[in-house]
């Protein structure tokens, strides 16, 4: 008996058939999104959409949260596809990557308003959605050493939640200003915003209300 260890074989084919069945998983998934909320969305209703078997919806993504990882990683994906956005290495950056991104979310309207709807519980934001936080917070940081800790989160909170998905979503739906007008408007708010942070005109502190006086 041979003590050789197993070997793994990895077939492209084999590899291109798995990418297909997310691929269609996920299209089904965001058809759907695009005609009910999430909460009344059911893995048999993936599955029928999909074409597949309700295990191979398990299998591929066993929960809520893989899901949401699944369409947050196919916009990431075209992202560096059409190296439209690059993660902001300053405050100066965040305006120009906003005014991009509403663009991108534009042009791949049906993914972006997938993933803003599941992304919108807080409680369950995507990990890439946590990460990009982190890495403005440690940029506010460290261009902004005269605020202190609390007065950063506030600001990273105000800057990060001008340019996500949500805003996006909210200007298209409710108000028909879509993402060609309004990428430059929010471009110019964060623009704005950086400006009158850097000269020290950021309200600072929590202000207390006439009841705690």
């Amino acid at each position: 008996m041979s003590d050789r260890p197993s070997r793994t074989y990895s077939s492209p084919l084999r590899e291109s058939q798995v990418q297909r069945t997310r691929d269609l998983i996920l299209d089904a998934l965001t058809d759907l999104l695009g005609e009910r909320p999430a909460d009344e969305i059911t893995t048999r209703e993936i599955a029928d959409r999909a074409g597949v078997s309700q295990p191979t919806v398990y299998r591929h993504f066993p929960d809520r949260d893989a899901l949401l990882a699944g369409l947050t990683g196919r916009m990431v994906a075209i992202m560096d596809a059409e190296d439209e956005i690059v993660r902001p290495a300053t405050l100066e950056d965040l305006a120009p990557l906003a005014a991009r991104g509403m663009g991108l979310s534009e042009t791949h309207a049906v993914i972006s308003k997938a993933e803003a709807i599941l992304n919108a519980d807080p409680r369950r934001l995507s990990q890439d959605s946590r990460d990009r936080s982190a890495e403005l917070l440690r940029i506010v940081a460290e261009s902004l050493p005269d605020y202190d800790d609390r007065d950063h989160l506030r600001i990273t909170a105000l800057l990060r939640n001008l340019y996500s998905v949500q805003v996006w979503l909210r200007m298209r739906e409710e108000f028909g200003i879509y993402g060609d007008e309004a990428g430059p408007i929010v471009g110019w708010a964060v623009e704005t915003l950086v400006r009158e942070i850097r000269a020290g005109n950021f309200p600072r502190g929590v202000q207390e209300s006439d009841d705690d006086r």
